[in-house]
């Protein structure tokens, strides 16, 4: 089940919000957590006790680093801060263990098989919906209260709902535990700021995933399928331009929806996208593009490794090994490891160059801006082609300026419908920097949420319109950090 699927629009959403405001408030977490459970074995079944063990292990695992820390103390009397260092990474190994096992095992398996060791068994597991996610949110969890930054949960209830929330529950945005704490304690409103807002944000996001998004995917599936030899220069790009505008609105969709359906419950989930593609530079772009995914990685890896207050060289180490594993959380493929790559040696120039500490003319700003646009387009290429091979092919194609039209295949789904979506997907690259409807602003006494830009609820109707109609007429599809 999905957000832009009818079986979830018309059935378990009203079903899940009617329920929510009948039962007494002492029971609404409780509510929540069962719709939330029910959501999740709808689309993963069994897999559901992956989760349940990364939350058991997460929940009682930091309980017990909090407890230790109560007994031992100091000579003056007061309790260490903080669990050690050998209790917190053997918390993270045992988180650890379920996407080691689902996610990097089989993928090991495969290569020895067909490298090293012919004929060796090979493993094939079907990946539990959000192991990524999930498995990082209790990550941030454990390492919070093993350092003693939050106390430790006593409700097993309320952990569970925070790891089990449905609106974050399969591709994020990553919420830490302390950003929704406050909330998870019953302090949460149902308004009809709240409602407005999140209704309004999530037919947003509806309509980015199942109009832009999945015309787009139409276009790049085609493009990508094309056959090596056949590749024109145009194919190559317009599929490469297709990919880039569906992953933006398929991931950014998600995330809006998220948001929303989290708002319209009383939560506040954290800003996960900020007009990526007006980026300047490699380090604006991932400040603001899965910015919690970049602030997890900046907090809980990148500074622990030392950042940038040891000297150049530790902070270029840990730059690389950080988008190594961000490379690797993707998946471990070596398309994910070449994308991955390109943007490490791209941030890696900038600091070099000093080019991250310049503010730049308008023209300069530009210009920075028209490259990294470009870069962000070819480096998707590895991140979708089926194969390295096929992405050297799409490369070749673009910048050898092959001539001819478009293949058959793609001129095929060029249809108006779906150009109408590529040219509104395009407007992300020109539109000024940092224009969003969702700046938020209190709703005054009632604590709501208000929009700063009222068109964004204004325009709200026709594009749940759209949004609906895309979903009953186009096929069904996933949204592609499912896979993650």
């Amino acid at each position: 089940m999905v957000f832009s699927s009818p079986t979830f629009l018309f059935l378990f959403l009203p079903l899940t919000l009617l329920a929510y405001l009948l039962v007494p408030r002492s029971w609404r977490n409780a509510c929540l957590l069962l719709a939330s459970i029910v959501f999740y074995v709808w689309g993963a079944g069994g897999h559901v006790f992956v989760l349940l063990y990364v939350a058991v292990v997460s929940f009682y695992g930091a309980r017990a680093a909090g407890r230790a820390r109560t007994r031992v103390t100091t000579e003056d009397g007061k309790p260490l801060p903080a669990a050690s260092r050998r209790e917190i990474a053997t918390l993270i190994a045992l988180v650890l263990v379920p996407i080691v096992l689902y996610k990097y095992l089989p993928p090991v398996t495969q290569f020895v098989a067909s490298t090293a060791w012919p004929g060796a068994p090979q493993i094939h597991w079907a990946l539990p919906l959000g192991i990524s996610f999930f498995t990082f949110h209790a990550i941030s969890y454990v390492v919070d209260a093993g350092r003693g930054d939050l106390p430790p949960e006593e409700s097993p209830r309320d952990y569970l709902l925070y790891l089990f929330l449905f609106p974050h529950q399969i591709a994020g945005p990553i919420v830490r535990y302390s950003e929704i704490v406050h909330e998870l304690k019953d302090s949460r409103e149902v308004t009809l700021g709240n409602a407005t807002y999140g209704l309004t944000r999530f037919a947003w996001g509806l309509t980015k995933k199942a109009y832009i998004a999945d015309s787009a995917g139409i276009v790049a599936d085609a493009a990508f399928g094309t056959p090596g030899g056949s590749l024109s220069s145009s194919t190559a790009w317009i599929g490469a331009l297709a990919y880039a505008i569906q992953i933006y609105f398929d991931f950014s969709g998600y995330s809006d929806m998220a948001i929303g359906l989290a708002a319209i419950f009383g939560f506040r989930f954290p800003e996960n996208f900020r007009s990526p593609y007006t980026a300047a530079g490699p380090a604006e772009f991932w400040r603001r593009w899965h910015m919690t995914l970049s602030r997890w990685f900046r907090d809980y890896v990148y500074i622990p490794l030392g950042g940038n207050r040891h000297g150049i060289r530790r902070e270029y180490a840990a730059l690389l090994i950080t988008f190594l594993l961000t490379s690797l959380w993707h998946g471990a493929t070596w398309g994910f490891l070449v994308w991955g790559g390109l943007h490490s040696l791209a941030l890696l120039a900038e600091r070099v160059t000093g080019l991250h500490r310049q503010t730049p003319g308008m023209l300069l700003t530009a210009l920075r801006r028209a490259a990294m646009a470009t870069f962000g387009v070819c480096s998707w290429v590895p991140f979708r082609a089926p194969t390295l091979t096929g992405a050297i092919d799409v490369w070749q194609a673009m910048f050898t300026f092959q001539g001819g039209e478009p293949s058959p295949d793609v001129y095929i789904t060029l249809t108006p419908w779906n150009e109408l979506a590529l040219m509104l997907g395009l407007l992300v690259f020109l539109l000024p920097r940092n224009t969003t409807g969702f700046q938020l602003i209190h709703g005054g006494h009632s604590g709501g949420l208000t929009f700063r830009y009222p068109l964004a609820a204004v325009t709200a109707p026709v594009l749940l319109a759209v949004a609906v109609i895309s979903v009953l007429w186009l096929d069904f599809s996933p949204f592609l950090y499912f896979q993650f």
